[in-house]
């Protein structure tokens, strides 16, 4: 009898250090599957967080759509939830923490789960103003326009006083990034401030950032742009979107106001592209916001960003507390988990506009 309640106590054990996990692959098709895994235990730098919310990213069917269900990967990279462990070096947080998180993309134990690992450096404190779920959608996106506008095309931080007769060109305003590069730009007292929007202008409009919004759908992109500078010339430009041949748009207004610097979310789609005399082109990938270097910048480069994001994680927490920073508008998928891989759909499909899709995980069905 006592063999009997030991095993049922062991069995019992096992179980509770297994968690419920999403994995999503591409080939034949957009797929997801639910399995049980182990909970991951925090390395001396890393957090482990219990998942409240997690949000979905336009990168997350990029980095699946070739592989295969022996491939299959956990792409959330979006945390907000309560701290349960920290790793040796962790001083800053201890479990209960109300937090928000960017995970190591393309590594194991995301923000698909009942539990997620990060980094301590990319974690920060959630202020009681805001809610998993809106503070689900930050992490990814909001790094993403930072790194961009403070590291890479060199503009002043909100922390720099004096207003700044600086021309930015934003393409893409009612995406997460570009809404919160408009943010950011308006902080940092960067004026005037373009930027291209087509459905989403209402919500663009809302956000009291640009001074001027130029609407896609009139056609004639680059003539309106220069229209709206008026005279002045345009030397920064951020394509948080980069498609739809909108970096031979931002070029063409670059070279007419005798040059300057454009950062992209991802490289020209036409790789034959050259870029024309004066324009200077640089790319944000978010992993620099971890030291991890690219094709596009120097290590010396993503060892600066990985400290850029240490600080700039902290200045968020400061920045939603006094309501100077909003989340994005976001929409709960239904299902938790199990709702995740229409959700990726959809952001392939171009379904989703001015919203950022959250999954909450208490409503997966089964947990």
């Amino acid at each position: 009898m006592q063999s009997i309640f030991v095993n049922s106590i062991r069995r019992r054990q096992k179980e509770l250090s297994k968690m419920n996990e999403l994995v999503i692959f591409g080939v034949p098709k957009l797929t997801s599957q639910r399995r049980k895994v182990e909970i991951p235990k925090p390395a001396y730098n890393e957090v482990l967080i219990k998942v409240v919310a997690t949000g979905l990213n336009p990168k997350d069917w990029k980095f699946v759509k070739r592989r295969d269900e022996t491939k299959a990967l956990n792409a959330g990279d979006d945390i907000a939830g309560i701290v349960e462990a920290v790793g040796d070096k962790v001083f800053e947080y201890k479990p209960g923490d109300r937090v928000a998180a960017f995970h190591r993309m393309g590594e194991p134990a995301g923000a698909y789960a009942e539990y997620a690992i990060a980094p301590f450096s990319t974690v920060f404190h959630l202020p009681p103003s805001i809610s998993f779920e809106g503070g689900a959608g930050l992490p990814l996106s909001s790094m993403t326009a930072a790194l961009a506008l403070y590291q890479l095309l060199g503009l002043p931080l909100p922390t720099v006083p004096g207003n700044k007769d600086i021309p930015l060109l934003i393409y893409g305003g009612a995406s997460a990034v570009g809404a919160f590069a408009l943010q950011l730009a308006k902080l940092s007292n960067i004026s005037p401030i373009i930027t291209v929007a087509g459905s989403g202008i209402d919500f663009v409009e809302s956000l009291g950032a640009a001074t001027h919004i130029v609407d896609y759908r009139k056609g004639d992109v680059a003539a309106q742009i220069l229209a709206a500078l008026g005279g002045k010339k345009l030397h920064h430009a951020f394509d948080a979107i980069s498609g739809s041949k909108s970096y031979e748009i931002i070029s063409e207004v670059l070279v007419a106001s005798g040059g300057g610097k454009i950062n992209m979310v991802d490289p020209p789609e036409d790789e034959s592209w050259t870029w024309p005399a004066g324009v200077e082109f640089s790319r944000t990938f978010v992993a620099s916001a971890y030291g991890q270097k690219h094709a596009h910048i120097t290590q010396e480069q993503a060892e600066k960003d990985g400290e850029f994001a240490y600080f700039f994680y902290r200045y968020l927490t400061y920045l939603l507390a006094e309501g100077k920073f909003k989340p994005h508008p976001h929409q709960v998928l239904d299902g938790g988990l199990d709702g995740v891989v229409q959700g990726v759909q959809n952001l392939h499909d171009g379904k989703v506009s001015a919203k950022k899709l959250v999954a909450r995980i208490a409503d997966t069905p089964g947990l």
